[in-house]
Formats: structure tokens, C-alpha cells, sequence
């Protein structure tokens, strides 16, 4: 017996993707797999675009926070960058390694980001 797509082809009626409301209606079906394809695509878009802004927002908040760089606990180089994203907000971030922590004070995120080592943890996974 041949793959479960030739036995639709020969027997579309049995193809449950064939059927609307219990009605067997193939160029229906495809107009609906087409509209939701396209539905789809456009939903899609409209994420990578707010996704996009978000980005950038984030972005331009980091780069007005810089606080300051120091050696990092779990590589060793001096890429280690602290921001003061609010009074009650600080993160953590290697360049390098991409290790990272937050907290609310700068000890607090410096002992987060210590606490990550060997987690495999990278800031720039997720970056939104």
C-alpha cells in the first residue's frame, strides 16, 4: 500500500480535509485552507512588525540605562554590562558568554547572574 497522500488522491471523499460541516466540498476546503493561509500570513507579519517596535523600544531603554562593565563571573572577561533599567530594576548581561541576572538592586542582579553559572543561560535566546 502507497503513502496515506495517494490513497486521498484516489479517494478524496475519505479525506477529512475534503469536508465542511459534514459536507463533502473539496474547493471549499481549499478556499478555507487558502483564506486561513493568508489569515496566517498576515497575522504573522503584523507580530514581526510589533515585535519590531517592541525591539526597539527595548533597545533605546537599554542603551540609556548603561550603568557600568565589569569582569564577568563565568567567563572572566570584562564584558559584563549592568543597566539601570528603573530604581528597582537591574540586569545583568555578558557580551561574551551571555550569561545574565536581574534584580533590584546591582548586588542583587550580580548575585542572580553568579548564581546562573553552568545554567547555559543566554540573554540573547530571548531577547524580548
Amino acid at each position: 500500500m502507497g503513502e496515506w497522500s495517494e490513497y486521498f488522491e484516489d479517494f478524496p471523499e475519505e479525506n477529512p480535509a475534503n469536508w465542511v460541516n459534514g459536507e463533502f466540498n473539496p474547493r471549499l476546503a481549499q478556499e478555507i485552507r487558502n483564506q486561513e493561509d493568508r489569515l496566517r500570513a498576515t497575522t504573522n507579519k503584523a507580530r514581526s512588525e510589533i515585535n519590531a517596535v517592541i525591539m526597539k523600544a527595548w533597545l533605546e531603554t537599554k542603551s540609556k540605562a548603561f550603568l557600568l562593565t565589569e569582569d564577568c563571573p563565568q567567563c572572566g572577561l570584562t564584558k559584563l554590562n549592568t543597566y539601570k533599567i528603573s530604581d528597582t530594576f537591574y540586569l545583568c548581561e555578558c557580551q561574551d558568554c551571555g550569561i545574565h541576572g536581574r534584580g533590584e538592586t546591582h548586588s542583587l542582579a550580580l548575585k542572580s547572574t553568579f548564581d546562573a553559572i553552568g545554567d547555559g543561560l543566554d540573554w540573547r535566546d530571548n531577547v524580548i
